[in-house]
């Protein structure tokens, strides 16, 4: 791919961000910037994508996330490898990331099952023991057909249940969906990390060993009206990361 002038990000694309990353990731994959060569300067790539710095810092902070690429002092960002060196690496900063994380992976929902809570699950949710919820359970992957992810399982309230037929068929994350069908713009996202032993019933989709320890990410949003979904994503720990980058202001 040569290097030259890139339009602006126009309605419906794909953050200026990832497009930038986009075009770095195939220039390093076909050599145009060799292992041990360096990647432009943040003012060259500036003024070659007509993008902020920020935005720029952005595309290279996820090659350095992908092991790609090192940031030296003094010396530049220099290119360490010519593929990915992470088997997935997550950063979210933002509900829009979630969003673009959802658009830039696959999901298959393999059940959908009214369930009536248990007094454990009632109390990760908030709820009360015998309460009934909507329990989506689905596979993630990266690429259809590759390897997955995370195994998820996102409970409803039993006011949203109406919604779950309609979860196969939509584009992007559920909670974005849902928050659109049933008119309740969420007001507040919890998210929680735990490390915990692989559930039994999950190894087999996650190709995970008995002793093996997985990563859950529950994420929980709310509207005014209270829950509207909670999900539980369940990653293996030898294959997954997760970054959050936190400014200090004032």
């Amino acid at each position: 791919m040569p290097a030259g002038r890139h339009p602006k990000t126009q309605p419906g694309d794909s953050p200026r961000y990832r497009q930038i990353l986009d075009a770095l990731l195939a220039r390093i994959e076909h050599g145009i910037y060799p292992v041990g060569g360096h990647v432009p300067t943040e003012g060259e790539l500036c003024r070659e994508f007509e993008a902020s710095r920020y935005t720029i810092r952005a595309a290279l902070a996820r090659l350095v996330e992908h092991g790609m690429v090192e940031r030296r002092p003094g010396a530049g960002t220099v290119v360490l490898a010519s593929r990915s060196r992470r088997a997935y690496q997550q950063s979210i900063a933002s509900l829009s990331d979630l969003f673009q994380y959802a658009l830039d992976t696959h999901v298959e929902i393999r059940a959908s099952t009214l369930v009536t809570l248990d007094a454990a699950t009632a109390a990760m949710l908030g709820a009360r023991e015998g309460d009934r919820w909507l329990q989506v359970d689905s596979v993630r992957w990266t690429e259809r057909g590759g390897t997955p992810i995370c195994c998820t399982s996102s409970f409803l309230p039993e006011r949203l249940a109406w919604i779950g037929p309609e979860l196969p068929g939509c584009v992007g994350p559920f909670y974005a969906h849902i928050e659109a069908r049933a008119g309740e713009p969420i007001v507040r996202a919890t998210q929680e990390i735990r490390a915990e032993p692989m559930p039994a019933h999950l190894r087999p989709l996650l190709d995970e060993r008995r002793e093996a320890i997985a990563l859950c990410l529950i994420r929980h949003y709310f509207s005014a009206m209270g829950s509207v979904i909670c999900s539980f994503n369940w990653h293996p720990a030898a294959s997954f990361s997760y970054r959050m980058e936190i400014e200090r202001r004032g």
